[in-house]
């Protein structure tokens, strides 16, 4: 678009028959000398003492529809299109005006136009069904005013112009909210990847205390798998040396059958059998060997047990939720954690019923183990013998809710901290036992992945209990809550 055309376009084309209308247009729209003073004077009368009151126009002017189409078209591909255009009703034999004004605004829709008529040719309700009226068009009626008739081209080209600003304004807005809306999804899609690369890393973390966790439990595994193992060993040596005493008894048992089957004297075999079987001590091994291969077997499934908790424990699972039962992981948990608490408390449980519970077992296995340890490390900061220590487990469901609750009698939290224990990195015990992480990640495991909630309740010198709630049938959207 010409930018002089967007401020001030004062092309206007009259379509009419007669050669008499066209003269009369160019008299009113563009004065001479000798009417400039007179025009001026009447418009000053009417609005009151104005600059440059009289514009001259340009005017280009068509007798027939077509010739107006032709010339619109010519002027929008020059990029200098008409503001309006004054269209005379009747045109024989070519378009009416009304045919005219409809392929004039099919090719320009921007076009201002005026009817000029002095006749009925048209019903008012025809040209509304023909035509959309609009804002566009106006009617003159002749004989015309030359006042009228100049004050309908001023508003018209003022307003053409008007509308052409605000067109060019609506564009850069469209632009800017364009531009802005861009702006917008680049940005959400940059959060969207920092979301990702956050869970993941948060994921990450979990993983990397999990396993910091089974590494400072380490020792103590090997303790609890070394014991059942030096058991499975000194019983599986004891029956490989009483079978050799066997084996050497029934060599005796042969003798003495080959002995009889000779005419040997039986007395003298008997007491070779009897002195046989004093020499291993038969009686004992009748009944130990039975023992021996309970031991056995009882220390093979505790060695069993104790990997297969780790096992479960330790790995990494699965990100979607499932339906998973608690009091398995909680037995689980309680088998890895044992020799955390087996020197400082005994633990007592109760499980009772339990639905399975859509949740990512994998992620509460670490809370528990977490506040099962914490439990076991303020009981023995409290000082407590091991008959007076105790761990109290309790899960239970109602209204849709599991909870579980891990309980000591330990230390208990003091009140000047009791806000600051979610916190990440905040921890009261010395360097090298606790990063401060623990809790931190239990409470973003439980309220933001599981829509659930982590409290506690505490008294100094009496102890600290933990509740874990989160809803049974699990959240829509894991993570989404925070």
């Amino acid at each position: 678009m010409n930018p002089p055309l967007e401020t001030k376009n004062k092309r206007i084309l009259v379509v009419d028959d007669n050669e008499a209308i066209h003269a009369d247009f160019r008299k009113i729209l563009t004065p001479r000398l000798a009417t400039e003073a007179t025009l001026a004077a009447m418009e000053a009368a009417l609005f009151g003492d104005v600059t440059d009151a009289v514009e001259a126009f340009h005017i280009d002017s068509a007798h027939q529809g077509r010739e107006a189409l032709t010339l619109v078209q010519r002027a929008r591909a020059a990029d200098q299109p008409y503001a309006m255009a004054f269209v005379d009703m009747r045109m024989p034999p070519g378009w009416d005006g009304v045919e005219t004004i409809e392929h004039l605004w099919q090719e320009d829709p921007h076009l201002q136009i005026v009817i000029c008529t002095a006749y009925s040719d048209c019903s008012w309700e025809e040209i509304c069904r023909r035509l959309e009226l609009g804002d566009r068009l106006l009617f003159l009626k002749k004989p015309f005013d030359n006042i009228e008739v100049y004050q309908m081209a001023s508003a018209l080209t003022a307003k053409w112009c008007v509308t052409k600003q605000a067109a060019l304004k609506m564009s850069t807005l469209e632009r800017a909210v364009e531009e802005r809306t861009r702006e917008f999804r680049e940005a959400n899609s940059s959060l969207q990847v920092e979301m990702k690369e956050r869970r993941l890393l948060e994921s990450q973390l979990v993983q990397a205390q999990k396993l910091e966790s089974i590494g400072q439990l380490a020792a103590g595994i090997a303790h609890e798998i070394n014991t059942p193992i030096q058991y499975v060993g000194d019983s599986v040596e004891f029956v490989r040396s009483a079978v050799t005493d066997i084996e050497g008894l029934l060599g005796h048992y042969r003798q003495a059958l080959e002995a009889l089957v000779g005419n040997d004297p039986a007395g003298e075999i008997l007491a070779s059998a009897k002195a046989a079987e004093r020499a291993i001590d038969l009686d004992f091994l009748h009944d130990e060997i039975p023992r021996a291969f309970k031991r056995t077997l009882d220390g093979i499934e505790r060695v069993a047990n104790i990997t297969r908790a780790m096992k479960e424990f330790s790995f990494p699972g699965v990100h979607e939720h499932t339906h998973t039962d608690v009091v398995r992981a909680l037995e689980t948990t309680l088998v890895v954690a044992s020799n955390e608490y087996k020197r400082v408390a005994t633990v007592d449980t109760q499980f009772g019923e339990l639905p399975l519970v859509k949740c990512n077992i994998s992620e509460l296995n670490q809370v528990f183990l977490n506040l099962i340890v914490n439990a076991a490390h303020a009981i023995e900061t409290s000082g407590k013998a091991i008959d007076t220590g105790k761990i109290s487990i309790r899960a239970s469901a109602t209204d849709g809710t599991l909870e579980v609750a891990i309980g000591d009698n330990g230390c208990g939290i003091p009140a000047e901290i009791a806000n600051k224990v979610f916190d990440p990195f905040f921890t009261t015990k010395e360097v090298g036992r606790g990063t401060g992480q623990g809790l931190s990640i239990a409470y973003g495991t439980v309220v933001t992945r599981h829509g659930g909630t982590l409290s506690f309740e505490s008294e100094v010198g009496r102890g600290t209990t933990f509740f874990v709630r989160i809803p049974i049938e699990g959240v829509s959207q894991p993570g989404a809550r925070g």
